[in-house]
């Protein structure tokens, strides 16, 4: 089974299903809500586990209720969380999130820097096949990509601004995979140029993904891009976060940059198409088999 270590943000995130974007000053009722463990890394080993992998944790949560609400979850999720480190006199990060109907989020965080001061002390040999981390955790990014590198794993930055903060990790990463808003604040614009410059100045596998837009890849293949699988959109919040998962996880399993590329955008339409939902990896077979819509294509029913 491949074994994926993913290190970054963890929060507990309040949820609201709202009618619509509220304007400025508005009071709004809720059609639902809920509270869920969250944050990109935390997010992305539950896909991980989910697909079928083993799925460990880094970060920190704080010695609060919250904290005890994301070690619960992970037990649950079966994701290792002896690498998860409790901050004393400090408290967990949280986001609220409104959902609006088409799918689309809007997320306010709150997390206290200190958090980010735990230090990553990983078994030696490193005994994970690959390595995902965000730019929320700039040292401990660089630490978990340093350690991929040297036992010459994948080991994967997922770009989100501002990713100058996390410069270190960006010289120990095999691939990073930007956002388009983080490709804005790498290059200065987002298109196909710039990610060739981009893959000029950091001399490994780029890309950007770009919501139901094909996602634009440079690497030792060339430039090219693959096409994302069309879907209703329900609920897009942890999309992207499941996208690197997958991407990790096939990299980890072997699979080439395209075919990996390929296997992250049926795992995110899956996740995208129904409502706190992570896909399994028959689930994503599937719908690489059959191509089309998640719905159309009887993967999801």
């Amino acid at each position: 089974m491949t074994k994926v270590v993913c290190g970054g943000l963890i929060t507990v995130d309040l949820l609201f299903d709202v009618p619509g974007h509220p304007d400025l000053g508005q009071k709004v009722r809720a059609q639902s809500s809920r509270i869920e463990p969250g944050g990109g890394a935390l997010i992305a080993a539950s896909a991980i586990a989910a697909l079928g992998g083993r799925a460990a944790l880094v970060g920190a949560v704080g010695d609060d209720s919250l904290g005890d609400l994301v070690r619960s979850s992970l037990a649950a999720r079966g994701i290792d969380a002896g690498l998860v480190q409790s901050m004393r006199g400090l408290a967990t990060a949280r986001s609220a999130v409104l959902i609006a109907p088409d799918g689309d989020r809007t997320i306010i965080n709150h997390r206290d820097d200190a958090l980010f001061s735990a230090h990553v002390t990983l078994p030696t040999p490193m005994g994970f096949d690959a390595v995902l981390v965000d730019t929320r955790w700039p040292a401990g990014a660089a630490a978990l990509l340093r350690a991929a590198k040297a036992a010459g794993k994948p080991a994967v930055l997922d770009a989100e601004a501002p990713v100058q903060l996390a410069a270190e990790a960006l010289c120990h990463a095999s691939h990073v995979v930007f956002s388009e808003q983080g490709l804005c604040d790498y290059t200065g614009t987002c298109d196909a140029p710039a990610l060739a410059s981009a893959a000029a100045h950091l001399g490994c596998f780029v890309a950007v993904t770009r919501g139901a837009r094909p996602v634009l890849c440079h690497g030792p293949e060339g430039a090219f891009a693959v096409d994302a699988f069309a879907v209703r959109a329900v609920d897009t919040l942890g999309a992207g976060d499941v996208w690197h998962a997958a991407f990790t996880l096939a990299l980890g399993q072997g699979q080439a940059n395209t075919a990996a590329v390929r296997y992250a955008n049926a795992a995110a339409a899956l996740k995208v198409a129904r409502r706190g939902h992570f896909p399994t990896a028959a689930e994503v077979d599937a719908l690489r088999a059959l191509g089309g819509d998640p719905t159309d294509a009887g993967v999801i029913g």
